[in-house]
């Protein structure tokens, strides 16, 4: 394989790659499938059904042209790549000779891989043509359909209440990756893919998290994390297959507000739920650094939650710099709070992050807040966990 082949053989492969998974630069430029042919397809919100009985089928045809078009391109001996004659045989380098058998093995490997490509060409659209046979009886969308209908084998109905719930605005739609979005309507939970179409009605389907993934998304911030939970959609309904919605755990309460159905969480799967569950971790990792501050016994609850303890105080100890080094003004500097211990960590963190603005997620830890009480502003280096004086007595007794 000289050197022309080899670049052609990874373009074409980069190129596939690309059709089949398109990148979001694709994509904004216009360069899918789907955009490509949308006089064809027509448009998702008036046809939903129809509209990915159309994408599914196109998506197959064209993807098993690809192969054939390689060894189109490769027959044509690639002529805008192709910059040498090839080597005779005697001058072929003598230190890696080819076995006869080798080339011989070569040979039939290649020509069987282009018949299979032509077949692949000729039966997918033959499969096409069945499935649009009587109204796109047998596509495999409209057969798990006609699985939900209360009259056998008839579809329509169904697929006429799923296109009217889809055009409603209440619906909930997110894109989990470049081939597959996951849609909750009135009564529908849906799951495009490459291929097909996942349905679940509501009314007789059970959802269960599966697990929970957490990535590290800086080498350098331990808190800077990305969490991916794997949900189970399991349709009641005989015949209907079980499916797998992974999405961003920060997207789970907007799911879960769309659904009808609780979805179960198994006691051993903990996730952030939203963007506060997550800034309290990262409030509670913080404070947790921070010094101890030393306080009488407390038999109080929470003046928020009325349920924990007060387990912090805050307690001016940043030095009133921004990040340059340069001294602050002094609206912006933090003041001391002369208030007793009120409040646990978890309710003075959600406290915190209530006031801060939505846009600006990324640096609420380095933002400022006011106490509840004494409107005292303050921020999350002026937080400590709190110990009693009296054990503090005991321990020095102790040693």
């Amino acid at each position: 394989m000289d050197e022309s082949e080899l670049l052609f053989n990874l373009f074409y492969f980069l190129l596939c790659m690309c059709v089949i998974y398109p990148p979001e630069e694709f994509q904004r430029l216009g360069f899918t499938i789907e955009q490509v042919f949308s006089s064809f397809l027509g448009e998702e919100y008036q046809d939903f059904v129809g509209y990915h009985l159309r994408r599914t089928s196109l998506n197959l045809f064209v993807h098993s042209c690809l192969p054939v078009t390689y060894f189109l391109i490769h027959r044509l001996k690639f002529s805008v790549f192709a910059t040498q004659q090839p080597l005779e045989d005697n001058e072929l380098d003598p230190d890696f000779p080819m076995p006869q058998e080798a080339v011989a093995f070569k040979t039939l490997t290649w020509k069987m891989a282009q018949r299979f490509s032509v077949l692949a060409m000729l039966a997918v659209p033959a499969l096409i043509f069945k499935w649009h046979q009587q109204n796109w009886r047998r596509h495999p969308i409209n057969k798990t359909l006609a699985k939900y209908s209360n009259t056998p084998g008839n579809y329509s109905s169904v697929a006429s209440d799923i296109n009217t719930e889809f055009r409603r605005q209440d619906i909930y739609k997110k894109k989990l990756n470049s081939i597959s979005t996951v849609i909750a309507t009135e009564n529908w939970i849906i799951k495009t893919t490459m291929y097909n179409v996942n349905f679940a009605h509501q009314a007789n389907t059970s959802l269960s998290v599966a697990k929970a993934e957490t990535y590290n998304i800086s080498h350098h911030d331990q808190n800077d994390t990305l969490q991916m939970i794997s949900i189970v959609v399991q349709p009641m309904r005989q015949g209907v297959s079980d499916f797998n919605i992974r999405i961003n755990a920060l997207e789970f309460r907007s799911l879960e507000d769309r659904l009808r159905r609780p979805i179960t969480i198994p006691s051993n799967i903990q996730f952030h739920r939203s963007v506060i569950d997550r800034f309290v971790d990262v409030f509670k990792a913080q404070v947790a650094l921070n010094p101890i501050f030393s306080s009488e016994p407390i038999t109080d609850k929470c003046f928020a939650c009325m349920l924990a303890e007060p387990n912090i105080k805050i307690n001016k100890q940043c030095s009133d710099l921004n990040r340059a080094g340069a001294p602050l003004t002094d609206e912006a500097r933090c003041s001391n709070c002369y208030c007793r211990p009120m409040w646990c960590v978890e309710c003075l963190a959600r406290w915190f992050a209530a006031r801060q603005s939505d846009i600006d997620r990324e640096v609420w830890l380095e933002q400022k807040c006011t106490c509840p009480m004494c409107r005292a502003k303050f921020c999350v280096l002026d937080v400590s966990y709190i110990r009693p004086t009296a054990t503090t007595s005991a321990d020095e007794d102790a040693s």
